[in-house]
């Protein structure tokens, strides 16, 4: 998925105490990388002397998410139908996509591929009632290719994904169905973001 860039500024901001605790407990994010997370969560509000509690979720549509036909799809898949975000919602989202390490034990990974596919399984179930429908593939290749392609070619697209995906020849794909599909290619060990450390000095430092 990529890396995220951190902006200079003179100072930042630091970490909670009961935040820093929870994501420690809930998560494989180091200290360092916790620090470098609230100081980009700091940057998407624009900055300014105190850190926000809550942020828009449309905040990241010039931020960690380039604006392109998807995102609002995407943005209810990370968050669903909260309107304003914590920082501990960012970080959690951001923690399921984190590269693993030597330390990162095997019930950690399924957990973290398991959210992975929940997360693009939601992206397609557009009226999230558990399974992705043909109406559902249409309405996302659509937004993703109506630029590029007539509407016999999406549909060919659709309904090759639909055969390909749809087990039990019911015209509609279950999640165990979509896991199988991407079992096959390993697509969740593609979608990694690399989390930088940050070592430098927050405002408990000064």
């Amino acid at each position: 998925m990529g890396c995220l860039c951190l902006r200079k500024f003179s100072s930042y901001p630091s970490v909670p105490q009961e935040i820093m605790n929870t994501l420690r407990m809930n998560t494989a994010l180091s200290r360092s990388q916790i620090k470098y997370l609230y100081i980009r969560f700091h940057q998407f509000s624009g900055g300014g002397k105190d850190p926000p509690s809550h942020l828009h979720k449309y905040n990241f549509y010039s931020g960690l998410l380039q604006l392109n036909p998807l995102l609002p799809t995407i943005l209810n898949s990370m968050f669903g139908n909260k309107v304003t975000i914590t920082f501990v919602d960012f970080a959690l989202f951001l923690s399921t996509f984190q590269a693993h390490s030597l330390k990162t034990s095997n019930e950690l990974k399924n957990v973290m591929m398991d959210k992975k596919l929940r997360l693009i399984f939601n992206m397609y179930d557009n009226n999230k009632d558990g399974r992705i429908t043909k109406y559902d593939l249409v309405v996302v290749v659509h937004k993703l290719f109506s630029n590029l392609l007539d509407h016999v070619q999406i549909m060919r697209i659709v309904n090759t994904i639909m055969k390909e995906m749809d087990h039990t020849d019911s015209n509609q794909i279950m999640f165990q169905d979509f896991c199988k599909a991407f079992a096959v290619f390993d697509m969740t060990e593609m979608m990694v973001t690399w989390i930088p450390e940050y070592h430098g000095r927050t405002t408990d430092d000064l």
